[in-house]
């Protein structure tokens, strides 16, 4: 992808600049049972008028996705993508991104073409997670014990001190230096979540 479709991309998601930017982010191996939770919370967080930024991965992106395009309101959501174009999107949701943008969502694209070596893909993959939390007011991640990418994730908006939202299933909420994990208590689709609050 040419630098200036890069920009091109960067452009659209600044028309919603002034609209609150949440990341929803989470495991590749979230399982199918936690779809409607991640669909309920996006459907939520549209709903009180925020713009969704998520990364066009299998599992918890997937099941995100999936309710924007339900809702008819992928204009709501931007995709991060460590690719440069639909291509290099895993077979099990190209057709649904594809789908995503062809109904107006936003895409920025990345570098990675997919054939590059194994180090300069999760360069990309890490590069695509560090963009879209710099664009985030805060984060709501969907994790399990195998989620490194998103623990990465976390930790980066973290540093930030933004607003960190984990569900965690079964498996430890993540140690971050000077972090302290509350549990929601308000119930509907935030049963079960922690959030951030940090220590001086």
């Amino acid at each position: 992808m040419k630098e200036k479709e890069v920009s091109r991309s960067y452009k659209k998601v600044g028309s919603v600049s002034k609209v609150k930017i949440v990341g929803i982010i989470g495991s590749r191996n979230l399982p199918i049972s936690q779809a409607e939770k991640v669909g309920e919370v996006t459907e939520y967080l549209i709903s009180k008028n925020y713009h969704i930024a998520t990364g066009g991965a299998i599992g918890a992106d997937q099941y995100c996705i999936e309710r924007l395009l339900r809702l008819g309101v992928p204009d709501q959501a931007t995709i991060y993508a460590p690719w440069q174009f639909f291509y290099g999107f895993p077979t099990k949701v190209n057709a649904m991104v594809r789908q995503f943008s062809k109904y107006g969502g936003n895409i920025v694209w990345g570098l990675a073409t997919g054939n590059e070596p194994y180090f300069q893909i999760k360069l990309a993959l890490l590069k695509r997670n560090v963009n879209l939390v710099e664009v985030s007011y805060g984060v709501v991640a969907f994790i399990t014990a195998q989620a490194k990418g998103s623990i990465f994730t976390i930790k980066q908006s973290a540093k930030r001190k933004q607003q960190i939202v984990v569900f965690p299933l079964n498996c430890e909420l993540p140690n971050i230096k000077n972090v302290k994990w509350v549990a929601l208590r308000c119930g509907g689709c935030w049963e079960g979540s922690f959030r951030s609050v940090y220590l001086k």
